[in-house]
């Protein structure tokens, strides 16, 4: 009977423990909630996904736009890095980018050639040092490249003119076809001296010292076309601007009568009108002198009239007339 009293007691005693660890342990529990309420929330790490930049423009396998579309790639990846994985993922968005054109029949065939166990030797299994980005990049500028980009460099320096370009724009245009042409320095002044438009050049010619590198003359025509844009715009705004001097504008204006208008005599130019008709001394009519009678025969009948029908004294003023002067009558 005692024995099963102590059985009974250790029983007791065990279960005691057994909860009193189970209180030390809720208590602990407790402890690391309170803890975990009253410290501050730990900062979530901020992903640094770098600078908003442009994607490229979309590739249609022109010559013109390669070099550009391969640099627009090449600058975007490395800005974002953390945008792709792997190398898979860089060539597949570099082909995305290529979708019209002969750059399409690029892209397609490439990817029928990342099937096969050369472009895993080639672009995966790479040596140390070695992108496989730039040997995509080789192959599309091999595949799209102008190969007669030289000559077509030299044609376009050849034939350069400023035209209604400033001289900035003139310069930019002349050092992208210089650096493609091959040209020695001294060759490249004389094409960009015979570029230039006439009043710039003369101005450029009137420095005391002639410049020998491209680099000055750079500077010396950009600066003159500067000075003379600039002088241009002064003169404008100075015609613009300009006003009547203020001794002109204040001064009265002085009254002056109404001038009236001068009446003319009536009678005047009428002093002929009391002359008579002209009479014909011919034909003795009127409305015309003998000197334009349109019947001149007649002034002989009236002369052989006024012969016959005068007097002695009248024939002789008659014969007097006519011979001019002679004072002897002949018989009729």
């Amino acid at each position: 009977m005692l024995e099963q009293v102590f059985a009974q007691i250790q029983q007791l005693l065990g279960t005691v423990n057994e909860m009193q660890q189970i209180v030390v342990q809720q208590e602990q529990t407790i402890t690391q909630l309170q803890a975990q309420q009253s410290a501050p929330p730990p900062a979530v790490p901020v992903t640094d996904r770098g600078p908003k930049m442009a994607p490229p423009p979309y590739y249609d396998g022109s010559m013109a736009s390669c070099e550009a579309f391969i640099n627009a790639c090449r600058i975007y990846i490395a800005a974002k890095p953390r945008d792709f994985g792997n190398v898979t993922a860089k060539i597949m968005w570099i082909l995305s980018y290529m979708q019209t054109g002969m750059a399409q029949q690029f892209r397609d065939s490439f990817l029928v050639y990342m099937q096969s166990p050369e472009y895993q030797t080639k672009f995966i299994q790479t040596a140390m040092g070695v992108d496989p980005i730039e040997i995509l990049y080789r192959n599309i500028y091999q595949a799209f490249r102008d190969p007669n980009k030289q000559a077509m460099a030299i044609l376009e320096l050849t034939t350069m003119k400023q035209g209604s370009k400033s001289a900035e724009e003139h310069v930019q245009c002349f050092k992208q076809a210089y650096g493609c042409s091959g040209y020695q320095e001294t060759a490249g002044i004389h094409e960009l001296k015979r570029s230039l438009n006439t009043p710039l050049l003369d101005k450029c010619m009137s420095v005391p010292k002639l410049l020998t590198t491209l680099n000055k003359w750079y500077e010396l025509v950009i600066q003159l076309d500067r000075q003379w844009r600039q002088a241009v715009v002064e003169k404008k705004q100075t015609q613009r601007n300009w006003q009547v001097p203020a001794n002109q504008q204040n001064q009265p204006q002085q009254w002056r009568p109404p001038t009236q208008p001068v009446q003319r005599d009536p009678n005047a130019m009428q002093v002929d009108r009391n002359r008579g008709a002209f009479r014909c001394y011919n034909c003795g009519q009127t409305g015309h002198m003998a000197c334009n009678c349109p019947n001149p025969w007649n002034q002989q009948m009236c002369l052989m009239n006024a012969w016959n029908g005068g007097t002695d004294d009248d024939r002789e003023e008659l014969w007097r007339m006519v011979t001019g002067g002679s004072s002897t009558a002949g018989v009729v």
